[in-house]
């Protein structure tokens, strides 16, 4: 299991592929405070680099991961209940890094897939100013890992909501039994044609079955709140873990064997 910090592991495949000298000259540039004005978009990167009395601009460029590939990640992720929990919660253990593996999925960039310029003279790549960019960013991301995600295609929000439609659609297909429509649909009978048995009970509970389905758009009562009246209070940003944790328990609970229920 991967113990590492997201900044270890970031420095460490960049390093892998980068000349030890560059790398030692950036990592002087952060210690600094050198880098300036980093922007973190989906496959990019810009930044600032003071040297001396001169400021270079540092670009890179790393592919997004497809569709499919963020598809499998959030597959095994929402398999794994602790780290759903963690995640929306709002953390980002390091372990995550295990399941992209497992996806065969390239969180960290290779040496064919970064593209790096700087305005600088020097043709070498990366040059320290590249390099002094790469210990900003593990900084970063050891500040925020979900930058990493955006880095690669996805932002907090998207994945989280990808992660709470993947997993209690997890949870329903395994707890769930496919059935006809027609075994939980209820047909209710004309009243001339049920009179011999309209004071009956009917069917005992254990013939009831209960088919809960999440909703089509997550966290509706909370949307369709809108936005809070209080200046300083996000109460949606609030509200969220919690509705989502009740949402998850309530699931884990409906679908639960009968000696695991609360």
């Amino acid at each position: 299991m991967t113990t590492t910090s997201w900044s270890t592991a970031w420095l460490d495949a960049l390093a892998s592929f980068s000349h030890p000298g560059r790398m030692r000259r950036g990592q002087q540039f952060a210690d600094r405070r050198s880098i300036r004005n980093v922007e973190i978009k989906p496959g990019e990167v810009a930044a600032n680099v003071k040297d001396g009395g001169q400021t270079f601009r540092v670009r890179l460029q790393i592919p997004l991961l497809d569709d499919a590939t963020w598809s499998r990640v959030v597959a095994q992720l929402a398999t794994r209940a602790l780290y759903s929990a963690r995640l929306l919660g709002g953390e980002l253990p390091p372990e995550v890094m295990d399941v992209f593996a497992e996806a065969e999925a390239p969180l960290f960039p290779e040496a064919a897939e970064l593209q790096a310029t700087c305005s600088c003279p020097d043709w070498e790549a990366p040059c320290k100013h590249t390099a002094g960019v790469y210990y900003a960013l593990a900084d970063r991301f050891d500040e925020d890992p979900f930058l990493l995600f955006l880095l690669r295609g996805r932002s907090k929000e998207q994945l989280l909501d990808m992660l709470r439609q993947q997993r209690q659609m997890t949870m329903a297909g395994e707890n769930v039994e496919a059935a006809p429509e027609q075994q939980w649909q209820i047909t209710v009978p004309r009243l001339a044609d049920s009179l011999d048995t309209f004071w009956d009970i009917g069917p005992s509970l254990e013939d009831v079955v209960f088919h809960l389905i999440p909703p089509p758009t997550p966290l509706p009562q909370l949307k369709r709140l809108g936005p809070s009246p209080f200046d300083q209070v996000n109460l949606i940003e609030l509200l969220t873990p919690i509705y989502e944790a009740v949402t998850d328990q309530a699931l884990t609970w409906a679908f639960a064997a009968p000696d695991q229920q609360p």
